[in-house]
């Protein structure tokens, strides 16, 4: 379905507010957002962290944990961690978007030396997350560099980037660079290249699980735009302004 001129507006008045009040140094995100982020995206995955072990997570109160449960404060904190890398190096420009980056973003929430951190898979696994087709292991390196060639001649000229952005995406999923931790790492790599260029992040609530996974094994990637856009659109008429996401306000709508 197309992106309405309303949506484009917002979207576009968005971005021009948050490049001109971009600062030198990055302002990290509000407290709601990243308990969104990391509440939902893992949702995603099956991994149910509620708010209020995040929250724990964040405050770096382990002490007033059960020890069963530091393990999953750390790997909260990871995740945290990603999202601060994305967040920081979106700061940067459209430049940090590259190979290099999506390596590092798969190493900070793949630290196991035994998920090989950073390392494109060798097999395309039989039973895994997803289900979409993926291509074989020896064309990783050349499918992610068209996508990025492809990102380089389309994104600042489209009418709608966030379709864009989610052809992208589509296109990330099918390439499957990475055995563990796929799905995170290719969003959280998404959301950089639209927060590069001054866009908001696409965070899909766990609601939209089923649809997320349906978009992606669909032939083409209309679906995936679509559930992308709806997110945008969502996030965009619940912010009072595109510094509510690094201000904390109107933190309930961004936390929902």
């Amino acid at each position: 379905m197309p992106a309405t001129p309303e949506f484009i507006k917002a979207l576009e008045h968005h971005r021009i507010h948050t490049i001109a009040h971009r600062s030198p140094r990055p302002n990290p995100p509000s407290i709601a957002l990243l308990l969104s982020w990391i509440h939902h995206d893992n949702m995603l995955e099956g991994c149910p962290y509620e708010t209020s072990e995040i929250a724990q997570a964040l405050r770096h109160r382990d002490s007033e944990v059960a020890p069963y449960l530091k393990p999953l404060m750390e790997k909260i904190r990871r995740y945290r961690d990603a999202i601060f890398l994305v967040w920081n190096r979106a700061h940067d420009g459209p430049d940090q978007v590259n190979l290099e980056n999506l390596k590092r973003i798969h190493r900070l929430i793949t630290p196991e030396p035994r998920d090989r951190g950073g390392l494109y898979r060798i097999t395309s696994p039989v039973h895994r997350d997803y289900f979409q087709d993926i291509c074989d292991p020896e064309r990783i390196a050349t499918h992610l560099r068209r996508l990025l060639d492809y990102v380089d001649a389309e994104f600042d000229g489209s009418c709608d980037p966030v379709r864009v952005a989610a052809i992208f995406h589509y296109g990330l999923m099918h390439a499957y660079p990475f055995r563990r931790n796929p799905g995170t790492t290719i969003r959280l790599f998404t959301n950089l290249l639209l927060l590069s260029r001054g866009y908001p992040p696409v965070i899909i609530p766990s609601h939209a699980r089923d649809a997320y996974y349906h978009a992606l094994n669909h032939p083409m990637p209309d679906r995936l735009g679509d559930v992308f856009s709806d997110c945008v659109s969502k996030l965009l008429s619940r912010l009072e302004t595109p510094l509510a996401l690094i201000e904390g306000r109107n933190s309930a709508a961004a936390a929902g």
